[in-house]
């Protein structure tokens, strides 16, 4: 590709014309990209968002250029309430009826197994293309392809799909899958396209935005990386390749026009961008008819019945703010052993139902939901000893004050003076049933609010995340099927937080 002597950034409408206008007119072409990207929720919420929403933007785009191709940068089967019952079967119905081109999966398609990612894959009616994924056999791998083109006014379209290779530790792809380095699964799969008479090529993408420059860095033929994973509305563009991104759960569109031109034997092409807002746009109605019907099945599932509790669980304010109790230890356990860490941390504040629950009583997806509301994900953390005794510093710091960053935790005990200063209350710490190494380094589990300091749990900035909050699961959906796969849970409160004075 050659570039053009000059980069236009104007409104999207005047600078596409504008663009067409400057080259020699022998052909050109408008293309426009539309591009979402990890979208679990179908629901506007607080007035943005929504499926049906998105799908007004989606046909007056394609009405304005029908020269449209819509992409979509992973993320789709989960997490949402929702896909805790269907397993993403909605997801697909939802986006075929939005019409979607073609996909790359995300590590949350894999959240349900290899399995339930090939069975939905294989039931959307647009190519997934995971060209760095393989399975034992060598083969793309749950249904995908390599690569697709698309013919658009005599010129080629073509695409590539890169996964994170992280998904195998943020998901459950199994150990048939492999992930392959993103440079590496991509040079021979772009320089194919190019050889089949690719005029354009892009790569739909769910990596980190630093993987993301490394891909247009080191691909040499490829131009544009349309990107998810990272839940940023963000677009670059140095003259030469682009990289763009829309957010998350259909809150904006990304509508990239290219206007592109074969100018002696050379194709020169320029982008203008502009992101679109779903805010206060009105449902297309076929659409929110899909979403009322599934969001009434939620409605259905809500209210059933997961496990019973024997023994007396115990959500009010008072307690779980101040000290151990029944309900926020099968939380914090939920959470570790979920995720296979060697310690959960989580604030009590997220607990906010204020009952009790006496022995015998039946739990309701409904219940959990309204003791965990805020949607807070599950992750991962590394973290020294000392930095886990200052996050229990913080937890404490605030007792008195009944603060919501009192912690309730798992696979630790440890106990507190309360009596003295803030910051020097911690006085024992154990971990199971050995005591703390200051030096050593423990896997956490915790939410993604304190993960990003909320309640003062700025410690956790300290370590390696493992499983961030792109990667991680609904603290809700584990504690469900915690309960569900028992069925009957009997916390108890066992000494994991003692108060002395």
């Amino acid at each position: 590709m050659r570039r053009p002597d000059l980069v236009f950034a104007l409104p999207l409408t005047a600078a596409s014309l504008f663009a067409l206008s400057a080259f020699a007119q022998d052909g050109p072409a408008l293309i426009t990209l539309l591009h979402t990207g990890d979208m679990s929720e179908i629901a506007a919420d607080d007035g943005i968002g929504g499926v049906a929403e998105l799908m007004t933007l989606l046909e007056a785009e394609r009405q304005r250029n029908p020269n449209a191709i819509t992409t979509f940068g992973g993320d789709l089967l989960s997490p949402s309430l929702l896909s805790g019952l269907t397993k993403g079967e909605h997801m697909i119905e939802v986006t075929n009826a939005l019409q979607f081109d073609v996909a790359v999966p995300g590590n949350h398609e894999f959240d349900f197994g290899p399995e339930i990612a090939q069975e939905r894959i294989v039931a959307a009616n647009f190519p997934w293309l995971g060209t760095n994924l393989r399975d034992g056999d060598g083969a793309t791998a749950v249904g995908t392809a390599e690569t697709w083109t698309t013919e658009v006014d005599g010129y080629t379209v073509g695409f590539i799909g890169i996964v994170t290779p992280d998904t195998v530790e943020l998901a459950s792809p199994g150990d048939m899958i492999s992930f392959g380095d993103p440079v590496e699964a991509a040079t021979p799969a772009v320089a194919a396209l190019k050889e089949q008479g690719a005029d354009l090529v892009i790569a739909l993408t769910h990596l980190p935005l630093s993987e993301d420059r490394r891909l247009l860095r080191e691909v040499d033929d490829l131009d544009i990386a349309l990107g998810g994973h990272d839940h940023t509305v963000m677009a670059l563009y140095d003259g030469g390749k682009l990289i763009a991104k829309a957010g998350e759960d259909a809150e904006f569109l990304a509508v990239i026009d290219i206007a592109i031109n074969r100018e002696d034997d050379e194709i020169v092409w320029i982008p203008t961008w502009q992101y679109q807002t779903t805010a206060g746009v009105e449902p297309q109605p076929e659409v929110a008819e899909l979403v009322e019907k599934w969001n009434s099945r939620l409605d259905s599932e809500l209210a059933e019945i997961v496990g019973t509790t024997e023994t007396e669980l115990v959500t009010l304010r008072s307690a779980v703010r101040t000290e151990e109790t029944t309900f926020g230890n099968l939380v914090a356990d939920a959470m570790r052993e979920a995720t296979g860490s060697d310690i959960a941390i989580t604030n009590g504040g997220g607990i906010r139902a204020d009952k009790t629950y006496a022995p015998g009583t039946e739990l309701s997806r409904r219940d959990i939901l309204s003791e965990l509301p805020f949607g807070n994900v599950t992750v991962v953390v590394e973290l020294s000893g000392a930095d886990i005794e200052a996050a229990l510093e913080n937890g404490v710091s605030q007792v008195e004050e009944t603060a919501g960053r009192f912690p309730q935790v798992s696979g630790l005990s440890f106990t507190y003076d309360a009596a003295a200063e803030p910051g020097n209350r911690v006085t024992e710490v154990t971990v199971g049933g050995e005591p703390l190494d200051p030096a050593a380094t423990y896997r956490v589990a915790t939410n993604d609010y304190m993960l990003n300091g909320g309640d003062g749990y700025t410690a956790f900035a300290n370590g390696r995340v493992v499983v961030d909050a792109a990667g991680g699961k609904l603290m809700a959906s584990q504690v469900i099927d915690a309960i569900a796969a028992a069925p009957s849970v009997a916390p108890e409160t066992e000494g994991r937080i003692v108060r002395v004075n």
